[in-house]
């Protein structure tokens, strides 16, 4: 699967901070292209992880599993899982 850039992303980087200009962004993206490969898997496995944790914190804890579990695939991958038998 290819990925397009959206338009509200910088062309050269296909990197997006909204809220920080663009040659500040360019600087961030040359330095995180500066790390090895296994530093920026660390990096999204880390900001997977917590992201997770931010998910499911937000759950009621007492919801029985199977719906707690349905909950968070909603929020985390933004959409509706719904299974037919």
């Amino acid at each position: 699967m290819v990925s397009k850039i959206e338009p509200d992303r910088y062309a050269d980087t296909g990197f997006s901070i909204a809220d920080t200009p663009p040659d500040l962004n360019t600087h961030l993206f040359r330095k995180m292209m500066e790390k090895s490969g296994a530093e920026r898997m660390a990096i999204a496995c880390g900001m997977n992880d917590t992201a997770r944790e931010l998910v499911w914190s937000g759950i009621p804890q007492d919801l029985p599993p199977s719906e707690r579990r349905q909950l968070f695939l909603e929020r985390f991958y933004g959409k509706s899982l719904t299974t037919s038998l």
